[in-house]
């Protein structure tokens, strides 16, 4: 595709329909369990690595202990025979109850490598003088700070608004340009590409027309 002899095709996104499956009514969604964390056999030596990291913004914080109340609340209210009662309610719940869980499991395991990593500090200034117990300590404590410099990240992404647009369905639009049978080609593996993409998302993806090009591929192809 980056090859400057490559053939060109136009794709618009003005022009497909990617439908999202309908929001899950049948329920509270679930919360996974987060795995435990196993240390490895062995790690390269991290004896200059930092124990503490960067402390998390308190507007981040807030805003996390708020999205956890919410979704605490959010469980207490599903429970409620009234709401289970109300189909449209039920399911707008259990929709807003989805899309807080990611966040909040992590949050809370954001929480326990702060307890962890205070432990690992504790098990720095008790090795003793043990080298092994001290890098052993070191190691944890480095991979623990990492995990919650990598938390932090997902979790300031996961609280940012959501574009209104998001939950709608799209046209695409994938025409062949200039270059003969191989321009029909390589929008047909294009399209096969934006097919791939859809079905690891979930969504639904139905051809709207088609104009197949003579050898394989497409002239032109709506979804």
């Amino acid at each position: 595709m980056h090859s400057a002899m490559a053939p060109c095709a136009t794709a618009s996104v003005a022009r497909a329909r990617l439908e999202r499956p309908a929001a899950r009514s049948a329920g509270v969604p679930r919360s996974n369990p987060v795995p435990s964390r196993r240390r490895p056999a062995h790690r390269p030596s991290r004896r200059g690595a930092s124990l503490v990291p960067g402390a998390a913004p308190k507007f981040l914080i807030d805003k996390l202990e708020s999205s956890t109340q919410t979704h605490k609340e959010l469980t207490f209210r599903l429970a409620d025979p009234d709401v289970a009662s109300d189909a449209k309610e039920f399911q707008k719940l259990s929709k807003a109850l989805g899309e807080l869980t990611g966040v909040v499991e992590q949050y809370a395991r954001y929480k326990a490598c702060e307890e962890e990593l205070v432990e690992a500090k504790q098990m720095v200034k008790d090795a003793g003088g043990d080298p092994e117990m001290e890098e052993m300590a070191r190691e944890e404590a480095a991979e623990l700070a990492g995990e919650m410099e990598a938390l932090e990240e997902k979790m300031t992404l996961a609280l940012l608004p959501s574009d209104p647009l998001d939950e709608k369905n799209i046209m695409l639009e994938i025409r062949a340009g200039t270059g003969g049978d191989e321009a029909g080609i390589w929008a047909g593996d294009l399209w096969k590409m934006y097919q791939r993409h859809a079905q690891n998302e979930g969504w639904k993806a139905t051809i709207v027309s088609q104009n197949p090009a003579d050898s394989g591929g497409y002239k032109e192809i709506v979804v």
